[in-house]
């Protein structure tokens, strides 16, 4: 394993040591989360290595655990050892689409043929993939997929027809932890922290400009822009200060799973411009997208999803595909169709599909993904006076936090009564440290980690803490490295064939955009002979 990945292992685990000796109720019970006092010096600034907390929390605490949501490894570890059911021989069932996954593209897709003959399967027994959530005491909250960039085309036609109102977000929702204050990218020039800003933003503006619209996606393919693509971001960031860098990879790591030795530049600057530009957040977040399109596709007719149904194969064929997928109870399908589109992540689509070309799979299994921790701190009382998306570095193992109740706060929906919801998105490096922490998912170690950092953002924050829902995201985001952009176009321009790829991944940045773009396009192919696309790259990503 990398440098970096061993650093952040111990670093986690040195986060883990923080909570040994704690005892735990867990799900209903309530769970005690004794915090043992650690002997610190005081004074010790953010930003810099953590010795101790400054301060001890409170004893006494007590708080929820929920159940685990996201993702089940337990399937997907079975197809990627082969380990089949026995599959059906013959068709139970013919349609003329069938949609795998029921995440924000596949949902999408099924919008889009709402008045065909389709079928769409989804794992999980709730639809929306990184775009699921939950409640609390009114504030509805996102278990990944918080926000959203650009509401205007296509996006902004899709919302309004499912009955959704996006909320704008101005640049100044940002803010990042710096010597133990919240600062944004902005300000008289007399912290360090703007100084370094103002020459990194002034530094991305030329590629900014170099950017396609996204109706001009060919524009991409310029020598500038295709050099980048084939860069580190780490070769863009020279001489800037350490403690700089580590927030910057934190902003990173928080929405493409990847720091600057391991993000292209490409996917660097184009990242950076969500610090400068309006973005856009739902009342409960994404979620808000997948309940209104599933809403709308339950309207349409009956019999159109089947939850808890996890596909094993696609067998591309002569003018179709079979679809085989077992159900709850365990009892194998298969299913035929004329078109079948695939909203499953690259991996999975890779062990799924069967008789495609070698370069296509070969394609699909070239991504890598990091893992990903989301935990939803409910908390009784609103205490914390950050704005809605707030970034620290190192000693914390988390790397952002957004806060629920804003959109509830911009429309004058929210009351005191509602408490507070915050959402902490803690991201591992590629590789098998963060899907270990999370298949063994110790879930009283990881929450008791999290909320005693939490203490020493928020002093007291331990005593209102009401509940805590753990997330885990075992393939979560894929990693945009050099060449990423330009692998794409191998997979977005398929030769006519029964089969469409409908996941984020492919279509561009992990966003809702990129989801819903997949989805649409998707669509298309399944209805029309497809037509060559080239690769689409969103002005702000939405995750």
């Amino acid at each position: 394993m990398q440098d970096q990945d061993s650093k952040s292992r111990r670093e986690f685990l040195k986060g883990l040591g923080l909570v040994l000796g704690c005892q735990y109720f867990i799900d209903e019970q309530v769970l005690a989360a004794p915090v043992k006092k650690v002997g610190a010096k005081t004074g010790n600034k953010q930003g810099t290595a953590a010795k101790a907390p400054a301060k001890a929390p409170g004893k006494g605490a007590t708080y929820k655990l929920k159940p685990w949501t996201g993702d089940d490894f337990t399937l997907g570890h079975r197809l990627r050892l082969n380990d089949f059911p026995k599959f059906p021989d013959k068709a139970e069932r013919t349609v003329d689409f069938v949609i795998v996954g029921g995440g924000v593209s596949g949902l999408t897709a099924a919008y889009q043929l709402k008045d065909h003959d389709f079928l769409l399967l989804e794992q999980y027994a709730d639809l929306g993939g990184h775009a699921r959530g939950s409640s609390y005491h009114g504030i509805d909250y996102s278990y990944g997929a918080a926000y959203c960039g650009p509401i205007d085309d296509v996006y902004g036609e899709l919302y309004s027809a499912i009955g959704i109102e996006p909320i704008a977000l101005t640049p100044d929702r940002n803010s990042f932890l710096w010597n133990n204050e919240w600062l944004g990218t902005e300000g008289d020039g007399s912290k360090s922290l703007h100084k370094e800003f103002k020459r990194l933003l002034d530094e991305c503006k030329p590629v900014w400009e170099a950017l396609p619209p996204e109706m001009e996606p060919e524009k991409l393919n310029t020598e500038a822009l295709n050099k980048l693509d084939q860069t580190l971001m780490v070769q863009c960031m020279k001489g800037y200060s350490k403690e700089f860098v580590a927030l910057i990879d934190a902003f990173c790591k928080s929405s493409l799973n990847g720091n600057i030795q391991q993000l292209s530049g490409l996917a660097g600057y184009g990242l950076l411009y969500d610090l400068v530009h309006t973005t856009h957040v739902f009342k409960g977040g994404n979620p808000a997208i997948a309940r209104g399109l599933a809403a709308k596709v339950d309207k349409a007719g009956s019999n159109r999803c089947i939850k808890k149904a996890f596909v094993w194969n696609i067998e591309i064929k002569d003018g179709g595909a079979s679809v085989i997928y077992s159900t709850g109870d365990g009892t194998a399908h298969r299913v035929d169709c004329k078109h079948v589109i695939v909203a499953s992540s690259p991996l999975v689509a890779s062990r799924q599909l069967k008789h495609i070309p070698d370069e296509t799979k070969a394609s699909l299994m070239s991504f890598r993904f990091g893992s990903y921790l989301v935990a939803n701190v409910c908390m009784k009382e609103k205490l914390f006076k950050g704005t809605y998306d707030c970034f620290a570095g190192p000693p914390f193992s988390f790397a952002d936090i957004t806060v629920a109740e804003t959109p509830y706060i911009k429309t004058n929906t929210y009351n005191p009564s509602m408490g507070s919801v915050l959402t902490i998105y803690q991201p591992y490096a590629a590789g098998s440290e963060g899907r270990m922490v999370l298949m063994q998912g110790d879930g009283p170690k990881i929450a008791s980690s999290i909320v005693t950092q939490l203490e020493k953002l928020i002093p007291g924050a331990l005593k209102q803490i009401d509940e805590v829902t753990l997330t885990r995201w075992g393939h979560a985001l894929a990693i945009i490295g050099p060449g990423y952009f330009s692998r794409l176009s191998k997979l977005q321009n398929l030769p006519d064939a029964p089969y469409s790829l409908a996941h984020s991944s492919v279509w561009g940045w992990p966003a809702v955009e990129s989801a819903i773009r997949g989805g649409r396009i998707a669509a298309e192919r399944a209805l029309a002979k497809p037509k060559a696309v080239s690769i689409l790259v969103p002005s702000v990503p939405g995750y």
